[in-house]
């Protein structure tokens, strides 16, 4: 398949996810021939992965994986493409889109498969990775796939603390594991929604993690069976109990969610200002058969427009389990809070007026 070919599929709403995968894997293969870099699916070995000061950076290798999970490259692809489109179609003919794509990986796999459909004049695009491989990488893929008239600029930095010149257009970040674990993506949310223009658009628009009570091993065999699962028939059947809405990141709700911090996340880089943020403090509820549940943090992700990713349709909406509730106690209160740092996590502490 050509560039071409690859593009045209995956942004066709009536693909197939047959289709859909071997689009992504043909860009796969392609780009690895050129840079002599295979994706790695072992994420848990963590080798020559950076460990920065407010999350870790997943190695090149790794990075380049990510396409596997084709869901998420679908959605977004299909929401940078959107977004384009929309600030292309508002902007002065003769002006540039700004555009910055945060961690970008050595294949920048939400961008390269749909540049050729612009204009080279249209954009000026700056590819950030703390990884020098992986922007080695992209500069022989830009190359080899005929995108040298495109005004790229390649970038090695800290997505958490860089500051671009100008104001930006479209942001592009995807640094993220389920639940906001891990990885840096409210730290570099923080540190780049401030640098959007007016009107500019950031991608993801929001993300959402909502924990919920539900019955984890049914939900999975449902999955494995290829059933769909409806959140509202799962609630109104008693099978999934919604508890609370514990986060929604986005780059106007950033702001609000870290005002607490005594300054910001790009003032001191190689420290922590603040260890956590604030949440929400939480009740168990008074359920028949509470035992038979387990506390889920559910990732819920708008890209841009319709491009959504909802439960279980990507490894970052899968449900991550909240072990340090259990055993689930009736009327027991826990305060939730976001810990901040090299390892990003939502934490729970018991308060002691619960049971």
């Amino acid at each position: 398949m050509t560039l071409n070919e690859i593009s045209k599929t995956v942004l066709d709403p009536n693909s197939s996810r047959k289709q859909l995968h071997g689009a992504l894997d043909q860009f796969a293969q392609i780009c690895s021939k050129i840079s002599n870099l295979e994706p790695d699916p072992t994420y848990t070995a963590w080798s020559d992965d950076t460990f920065l000061s407010q999350g870790v950076a997943i190695n090149p290798n790794a990075a380049a994986y990510c396409i596997k999970d084709y869901q998420r490259s679908v959605a977004f692809i299909r929401g940078v493409y959107g977004a384009l489109k929309c600030l292309r179609t508002r902007a002065d003919a003769a002006s540039e889109t700004e555009v910055l794509y945060a961690g970008c990986g050595p294949f920048a796999t939400l961008l390269l498969p749909v540049l050729h459909l612009f204009d080279p004049s249209e954009l000026h695009i700056h590819l950030i990775d703390i990884h020098q491989s992986s922007l080695d990488s992209v500069a022989t893929l830009i190359s080899s796939l005929g995108l040298s008239e495109y005004r790229i600029e390649l970038v090695q930095a800290d997505a958490c603390t860089y500051q671009h010149p100008v104001l930006l257009d479209l942001v592009i970040v995807e640094t993220m594991q389920k639940a906001l674990e891990q990885e840096p993506q409210l730290a570099v949310t923080a540190n780049l929604a401030p640098q959007l223009a007016t009107n500019g658009i950031f991608i993801p628009e929001e993300i959402n993690i909502e924990l919920c009570l539900a019955h984890l091993d049914e939900e999975h065999a449902a999955c494995k069976a290829g059933q769909t699962l409806n959140e509202l028939e799962l609630i109104s059947e008693g099978k999934r109990q919604p508890i609370s809405k514990l986060m929604q990141l986005s780059a106007s709700s950033v702001c609000a969610l870290t005002h607490h911090r005594q300054g910001t996340f790009n003032d001191h880089p190689k420290q922590t200002i603040s260890n956590e943020l604030a949440l929400s403090t939480v009740t168990i509820p008074d359920l028949e058969n509470l035992g038979d549940y387990q506390p889920l943090l559910f990732t819920r992700i708008s890209v841009f427009a319709e491009h959504r990713l909802n439960d279980y349709e990507s490894s970052l909406t899968l449900p991550s389990r909240c072990v340090e509730l259990e055993p689930l106690v009736s009327g027991a209160c826990y305060r939730a809070s976001y810990a901040l740092g090299s390892y990003p996590k939502i934490q729970w502490q018991r308060e002691e007026n619960g049971k």
